[in-house]
């Protein structure tokens, strides 16, 4: 029993080490050919590592500072959104929850029809609405319309319910509101969730492309997508200087992975096993 247990554990922890590669190999190759020279790029076969690494390429790609510009456009609006829709989201999730209204089955059916809709089907509506209200090319229209997300509420509202009623009940009693009890009862014990939550709608706002490039025009306002967008086909030719769009991909997915690296215990426990109180 000893022997199989050995050996599913060394099979397991093989098939764990594969699937980490697998993972990992994208950014690996993006790293090792942000240091080549174009000609190695294309080598055939090719090659892992450079004969000489090509640091100038990330010098190139930095020099004149617009990549930092567009690195925090997307971090501050990112941010900006983040918190709004944490905000909003708990506290639609609470009142799905915890506050008993006429209707409120119906509301979840409509919110449930708007989930399954594609997200390109509200461009043209929001298009119109951010024109006539004059925040066209601007970031607060940005921020205006990104403001809400279906998942999250429902993610919320799916942890919410595993917190036990009484808990809720108890602090109505001894005179809580409904915001006191969001606040300092329901949302201390769903820590994980909304770490795991907030992190996420920081990462798909940061690297959001389709909608904002849409919205805005003004190349000083670009996001890191747009502006890497824009560097990819400067000069009217894809491939021009392959070893310096990866030097500006790794230096704007390196906030990222740190970012992950600093959650990666939350997003677990926020997907596996939140601090919820359950019944």
């Amino acid at each position: 029993m000893t022997r199989k247990k050995g050996i599913k554990n060394s099979l397991v922890h093989v098939i764990l080490v594969l699937t980490s590669f697998l993972i990992a190999f994208p950014f690996l190759w993006m790293f090792t050919n942000s240091i080549k020279t174009k000609n190695e790029i294309w080598e055939v076969p090719p090659k892992v590592f450079p004969s000489v690494a090509q640091w100038i390429n990330y010098g190139d790609a930095l020099a004149d500072g617009t990549f930092f510009k567009y690195m925090w456009n997307s971090a501050y609006t990112a941010v900006i959104i983040t918190a709004v829709i944490l905000i909003n989201s708990a506290m639609f999730a609470y009142a799905l929850v915890h506050i008993h209204f006429r209707g409120k089955n119906i509301l979840i059916a409509l919110i449930m029809i708007t989930y399954i809709m594609p997200a390109s089907t509200t461009y043209v509506p929001s298009y119109v609405i951010l024109s006539k209200l004059g925040l066209m090319n601007t970031h607060a229209g940005y921020i205006f319309s990104s403001c809400a997300s279906i998942f999250n509420i429902f993610f919320l509202r799916t942890v919410f319910t595993q917190i036990s009623p009484g808990i809720v009940e108890a602090a109505r009693i001894d005179g809580a509101g409904h915001w006191k009890i969001l606040w300092k009862v329901v949302a201390p014990m769903s820590v994980s969730s909304f770490v795991t939550l907030g992190l996420l709608s920081f990462l798909g706002s940061y690297n959001s492309f389709m909608w904002p490039s849409l919205l805005i025009h003004d190349k000083e306002k670009y996001l890191v997508s747009m502006g890497l967008q824009a560097f990819f086909t400067s000069e009217g030719a894809y491939g021009l200087k392959w070893g310096t769009i990866m030097a500006a991909c790794c230096v704007i997915v390196f906030p990222l992975l740190l970012l992950f690296f600093f959650g990666q215990r939350w997003i677990l426990n926020g997907i596996t096993s939140d601090a919820a109180v359950k019944e």
